[in-house]
């Protein structure tokens, strides 16, 4: 016959099984987290951005997945109720029948029981921190490229890959970046949560740069001029400005090319390097006093090559300029050079007042040949006047005809001009003769006389 197991043998089994429960949950929580989650999450993250449906399929595995590890603990728990409550529920009628003093060993027992079940489930699901989800936006200036970060060896070598990238670029705005657990202690719930993808984010924006060699000006509050020297060894340096940015189509390049550095970041080190050397390299062909005058050459030689090298590199450089002249490294060139330009104004200045000088004195030389010209053809026209009119009397004295016309002209202009008063001198003038051959007083008239003949 079948002996019929005691309480405390019962009691024992039904603990072994809810053990073995315990530790298949562990184990189905370490499955999901370890192997089937990381698979899933990087798929969906990636496929996050192709429609919304796939969006809300990660948004809802991520809260199942938070939810898990409460699941399967609640699991336990409902297995540790079916198991062992029926067992504490017949301990405690059997107590209540048995004797008084056999009544406090069976409480004892069974608070050992029910401590027990508490530690079993305490060590083996633990209470580990909440997944908390994790979101990132991208700006409108910006372009995101999301990348696993576990996953096959062909997938972390095409990594090297620019094709790769750009098959990774986002075009979503909000990206949600999911987790998973690991554990890094002996307890199940000592550990933390992992990244299994990274959003890694490239800024367009343009970005401009002055290297100065003056601390109050530039960028920088610092001294960033780009120093050079002249075939004849003298140091200088000169000031520059460049602006840049990252087209949409050469993000990918960008990023390939240089990692998670900035656009700002190669603004600072590799641009403003490849500026210096463009420019040492033509400013190293002429001479000091040769080189002031190709400034415009040296700046066309450092667009040139500035523009092209990084054009590859997936930077699009837009300004590159000099500004600020040069400043010397030995302060007495600067001297010398203000003191020879200082002579040099003087020079000119003197030039142009002796020439505005020249040009008076020739302005006045030609008014005054100007009005002699002027007064000699004045003259030269009354003589040949008063030729023409000597010539015409001279051929109008032997016409009587005209010297009559003259006669009556002049007896005209006598009476319109008489006042009624008789002269007092008379000269006769002989026919033979242009001179008067006799000049007589006549006698003085009185007004009576005057009027005589008019009372009459």
């Amino acid at each position: 016959m079948k002996r019929e197991l005691t309480w405390s043998e019962l009691m024992l089994r039904r603990l072994i099984l809810l053990a073995c429960l315990v530790g298949l949950a562990v184990e189905a929580d370490l499955l999901v987290e370890q192997y089937l989650w990381p698979i899933a999450a990087n798929e969906l993250a990636l496929r996050q951005m192709e429609s919304p449906a796939w969006s809300q399929t990660l948004h809802t595995l991520t809260a199942l997945h938070a939810s898990l590890p409460m699941s399967l603990l609640g699991l336990v728990l409902l297995a540790a109720a079916f198991l062992i409550g029926p067992l504490l529920l017949a301990r405690r009628e059997q107590a209540a029948q048995a004797e008084a003093p056999a009544a406090p060993n069976s409480s004892k027992q069974s608070l050992l029981v029910l401590a027990g079940v508490v530690v079993i489930l305490a060590a083996s699901t633990g209470c580990r921190p909440f997944d908390r989800p994790e979101f990132e936006e991208i700006d409108t200036s910006e372009t995101g490229f999301l990348i696993p970060l576990e996953g096959a060896t062909d997938q972390q070598v095409a990594f090297e890959s620019e094709t790769y990238l750009a098959e990774r670029k986002v075009a979503a705005k909000r990206v949600q970046v999911p987790h998973r657990w690991v554990q890094t202690g002996r307890l199940y719930s000592t550990g933390e949560w992992m990244d299994t993808v990274r959003l890694i984010k490239v800024d367009r924006s343009p970005v401009t740069r002055e290297w100065t060699a003056d601390s109050t000006s530039g960028t920088k509050n610092t001294n960033e001029a780009i120093w050079i020297e002249s075939k004849d060894s003298v140091g200088f340096s000169v000031g520059f400005n460049c602006t840049a940015f990252i087209e949409e189509e050469d993000t990918a390049r960008f990023l390939y090319m240089y990692r998670s550095r900035s656009l700002a970041d190669m603004m600072d080190s590799e641009v403003r390097a490849r500026i210096q050397s463009v420019a040492a390299e033509t400013a190293a062909k002429y001479d000091l006093d040769e080189l002031r005058s190709r400034k415009q050459e040296m700046v066309d030689d450092v667009r040139a090559d500035v523009i092209a090298f990084f054009k590859e590199r997936g930077i699009t450089v837009t300004t590159i300029g000099m500004f600020g002249g040069f400043t010397y490294q030995n302060p007495k060139i600067q001297e010398a050079i203000d003191e020879t330009f200082v002579a040099q104004q003087k020079k000119v200045i003197n030039i142009a007042l002796f020439d505005a000088q020249q040009k008076e004195n020739e302005r006045i030389e030609l008014e005054a040949e100007g009005q002699a010209n002027m007064a000699r053809t004045i003259a030269e026209g009354e003589a040949d006047a008063i030729m023409k009119i000597a010539e015409a009397t001279r051929e109008a004295q032997s016409d009587p005809l005209f010297v009559q016309l003259k006669q009556f002209e002049v007896e005209r202009d006598r009476i319109e001009k008489w006042n009624g008063e008789y002269p007092n001198y008379l000269f006769q003038m002989d026919s033979s003769s242009q001179s008067p051959s006799l000049m007589m007083q006549l006698p003085a008239q009185t007004a009576s006389v005057m009027k005589t003949p008019e009372a009459n």
